[in-house]
């Protein structure tokens, strides 16, 4: 955990000439709200980190992994219905999923073949792009098969689809997955529907708290015209990692 006061202060620290408090002026549920934008990005990257770390050994990909540990859920079920007998697409509902759903991680499914019933069937780890569906169907080597346990999915419109040969009938989805974070906040202001704002710290790893600094002072220095913290914000970030 990150504790918001020492954000809060950090933030001015980075932001301001300590001897003339320059830029300070920034009201709190701008500081808040610049911290939760950050927080995002910050995931965002470390996740879009991950398919491009092939070329740098696994202990990269086991990096990213770890920062983001805290999010990720195990496995929940959710029911799926039969949404495309041509092609034998069965889809679920991530909007079912509390904690809300942001981005995959693993999944396999629950399926039966005759008297074969409740069998694991694991699906592949990458998503499959929505051009690909016809030829991994069509392709013996890559089409659903319920004797060698594998198929694969897809994602739009906030469902997850997986695919069989026709022959045998999938009944539950168990996925793995990466949440929202909580809202980091701080008491002091009115939120916009009205409520107070409350005392919650950010919950990634506190080692993470100077990439997720410098994310935010980048943000406040652009909305303040503050081009000096610009600068060394982008510095920062593009020398992180």
């Amino acid at each position: 955990m990150i504790p918001v006061d020492s954000l809060l202060y950090k933030i001015d620290q980075k932001l301001n000439k300590l001897s003339t408090n320059e830029h300070q002026q920034i009201p709190l549920e701008d500081k808040i709200l610049a911290l939760n934008e950050a927080q995002i990005k910050l995931i965002k990257q470390k996740v879009d980190g991950q398919s491009t770390v092939s070329g740098l050994g696994l202990d990269a990909f086991k990096k990213r992994y770890e920062d983001l540990q805290r999010l990720v859920v195990n496995y929940k079920d959710l029911s799926l219905v039969l949404k495309n007998a041509k092609l034998n697409q069965y889809a679920a509902d991530l909007s079912l999923l509390t904690p809300k759903y942001m981005f995959y991680v693993d999944s396999y499914v629950i399926a039966t073949k005759g008297l074969c019933v409740d069998r694991q069937i694991w699906i592949n780890k990458d998503l499959s792009k929505h051009g690909d569906i016809s030829l991994l169907l069509n392709n013996d080597h890559y089409k659903p098969s319920f004797e060698y346990q594998e198929t694969f999915n897809s994602l739009s419109s906030n469902e997850m689809s997986i695919y069989t040969d026709g022959t045998f009938t999938p009944s539950k989805l168990w996925v793995s997955y990466m949440r929202y974070p909580v809202y980091i906040d701080k008491v002091g202001y009115i939120r916009f529907d009205g409520t107070a704002s409350t005392n919650q710290d950010c919950e990634l790893e506190l080692y993470l708290e100077d990439e997720l600094l410098d994310l935010t002072v980048q943000s406040l220095a652009m909305y303040t015209e503050n081009q000096s913290a610009v600068q060394s914000a982008t510095y920062r970030i593009q020398t992180n990692e």
